[in-house]
């Protein structure tokens, strides 16, 4: 049917072809927009454009949200230049298969690739992050290259797809099964070489840009399941076998390169290329993501950091302490209790009408609030007007074997409310004051600053709340025989041990410091990995591994499970899932396990590596088992040491028995 256009009628194949001649994205302005009788940017008149300019999906979804986007005027028009960028698959072998560290016999069995004879080292991998954000002709924004380098296209949000939704789009792409795709990961282990092994292609074509792929990433968020399985198998099926092993790592959302790299060289990098004074970008990421900070740098130059402030209900990132007391610790200092729980920012505002807003935010800068009804009363009880506290809620559980102090796994699943989870009886010990009535105190000693909160807080320490208050136990100690007497105290209660603070120590957000010092017993087991746990796996598993689970020789002999561990090293890591590859340690039975971030599925592995695990005591759960408290692998050994030589059960269990009876 002929559209009429003023005075004259247009037909619609006339129509198509000018908006050809336009190209894809301003042939798509011009059919939804500028044509008269449209009212509004929906699906079905985005759906007639794309057919008649021969759009594939991901590129109809991507237009479609960018210009509804802009009628609701969040955005401009889209353009070419919206879209026109390097390669994807330039980014991948230039950028994220370095950065990935992959070894150059896995590169050449997965992707056919000969690859470099040897990984990128620290150096290395800070220079080439150095080269990528400096480059200027990539058609790429700051914001864009930092996500590249993050591998965290959704820019923070959690957007990560279920495994039901990648095997279906894998499954229509290759008129496979989508049991038979779960066995083969099962066989595999590795969810991002499932999608490879498929794919015969070794790069798009037409070649997919960077910036079309990110953008679609970043607009599925919150797209129908029908809708985002349409637009994932548009790009599935057009990516060759390195572009779809990043998009599959993206999003799962566990192809972090910070594993690897650390924020902190792309922190450097970016005050180098942008000229920023490299503290103040420290200090400005306490205060945003550093996304965030991309776009001000990006768009405000090194001024833009001017207009970052301190102030309540924005979250900030806490100062953490360094790893442990030296021994020649300047004297006197601050020893104070320190909780295992879950580290908890408060924030009071007061609006000009005496409205009291609260806010509580975790460590990564999750908003609880709604989690803690009865954080509201605590903080309008508070005798101030504004206020930014730093504690840790913690608690104590009742179960068959007495009460104990809650471990942060029992915090966050009661938090959760997640079936299974022992019942917590909160307390916010607090132990900081960062704002207080319009004044920043980061800036002044710890001893000020722990005066401020004395007068604040102590007060409601004996007020009856439904989330209790307690300011954390601690005393200015002049003498290492004198901390360590606390220290005895603290273990003998059941806490992890202490924190010394030196009493001239300023608040450094965001940082790791050595004025504030952590005193923990070190302990060390040589234990077996036997499983390994997905990096992301609410709805299924992700694609690499990020906890490993260690057990210790039994009777019989048999191993048993005692631990999970986070944390390995970039080498360690990938030693061990070389070892796993190349010594044909996977069983082949996939398993499950609660973890603090949710229920993570991974896979069972045969004994044939040992790592050595320090950790901080044994704790016993509500079944009676025993387990061990923060454990962390300093070290893995593949082919070198028997088995046989494991530590064994009974000694953990004689290591509680010393840890309960003192």
């Amino acid at each position: 049917m002929a559209v009429r256009e003023g005075l004259r009628f247009v037909e619609p194949d006339d129509l198509a072809a000018e908006a050809r001649a336009l190209g894809p994205v301003e042939g798509f302005v011009h059919l939804v927009r500028d044509l008269p009788g449209r009212r509004g940017i929906g699906r079905r008149t985005a759906a007639q454009a794309a057919e008649a300019l021969g759009l594939p999906d991901h590129l109809a979804f991507c237009l479609e949200r960018l210009c509804a986007r802009a009628e609701r005027g969040e955005a401009p028009w889209p353009e070419a230049a919206h879209l026109d960028a390097v390669p994807f698959h330039d980014v991948c072998y230039g950028l994220l298969l370095p950065l990935a560290g992959l070894a150059p016999q896995r590169c050449q069995r997965v992707f056919g690739l000969r690859g470099p004879a040897q990984r990128l080292d620290a150096p290395g991998r800070r220079a080439l992050v150095r080269s990528f954000l400096g480059r200027d002709d990539l058609g790429l924004s700051l914001v864009d290259k930092v996500a590249l380098v993050r591998g965290d296209p959704f820019l923070g949000k959690p957007t990560g797809t279920s495994l039901n939704v990648l095997f279906d789009v894998l499954a229509s792409v290759h008129l496979v099964s989508p049991s038979g795709l779960r066995q083969t990961l099962g066989r595999l282990g590795d969810l991002q070489e499932v999608f490879v092994q498929l794919c015969r292609r070794h790069r798009s074509d037409p070649p997919l840009t960077t910036r079309e792929v990110l953008l679609t990433l970043r607009l599925l968020r919150g797209a129908p399941v029908a809708r985002k399985r349409l637009v994932l198998r548009s790009l599935v099926e057009r990516m060759g076998r390195l572009e779809r092993f990043f998009l599959v790592g993206f999003l799962r959302q566990g192809s972090r390169v910070s594993q690897t790299l650390g924020d902190d060289a792309l922190i450097d990098a970016m005050a180098e290329v942008t000229g920023a004074d490299r503290a103040r970008l420290d200090v400005a990421r306490s205060l945003v993501d550093v996304f965030e900070l991309a776009r001000l740098l990006e768009e405000e130059g090194a001024v833009g950091l001017g207009k970052l402030a301190l102030r309540p209900l924005a979250p900030v990132a806490p100062m953490l302490a360094g790893p442990e007391v030296p021994q020649d610790l300047p004297l006197p200092t601050f020893f104070e209790k320190k909780y295992d729980g879950v580290r908890l920012m408060v924030h009071k505002a007061t609006g000009e009408h005496g409205r009291v807003r609260a806010a509580a935010f975790t460590r990564r800068r999750l908003e609880w609030t709604e989690q803690l009804p009865g954080l509201l009363p605590l903080v309008q009880a508070l005798p101030c007007r504004d206020a930014i506290l730093d504690g840790e809620l913690h608690g104590t559980v009742f179960g068959e074997h007495g009460p104990r102090p809650a471990t942060v796994y029992d915090i966050i699943k009661s938090v959760r409310g997640e079936p299974g989870g022992p019942p917590v009886r909160y307390r916010y010990a607090v132990f900081d004051v960062l704002y207080l009535d319009g004044h920043d105190l980061t800036g002044l000693p710890f001893l000020q600053r722990r005066a401020r909160l004395e007068q604040v807080a102590r007060p409601l320490t004996v007020v009856p709340l439904p989330l209790p208050l307690e300011v954390s136990d601690g005393e200015l100690v002049g003498s290492r025989p004198d901390m360590l007497r606390l220290y005895e105290l603290f273990r003998a209660q059941g806490y992890e041990g202490g924190i010394a603070k030196a009493p001239d120590a300023l608040y450094e957000l965001g940082a790791r410091s050595d004025r504030w010092t952590k005193l923990k017993p070190a302990l060390t087991l040589d234990l077996a990995v036997t499983g390994a746990l997905y990096t992301t796996s609410a709805e299924g598993p992700g694609g690499t591994f990020g906890t490993y689970l260690v057990s210790a020789l039994a009777d019989g002999p048999s191993l048993v499970e005692v631990g999970r561990v986070q944390g390995l090293g970039a080498l360690d890591s990938a030693r061990v899932v070389q070892s796993i590859l190349d010594e044909g340690l996977l069983t082949g039975r996939t398993l499950e396990r609660d973890t603090s971030s949710g229920r993570k599925a991974g896979v069972e592995l045969r004994p044939g590596v040992v790592a050595t695990v320090r950790f901080d005591g044994i704790v016993r759960d509500d079944a009676g088992l025993l387990a061990l408290r923060d454990p962390k692998i300093l070290r893995v050994r593949t082919g070198e040491k028997d088995l046989s030589e494991l530590d064994r059960v009974r000694t953990i269990e004689q290591l509680f028995q010393k840890q309960t009876m003192g």
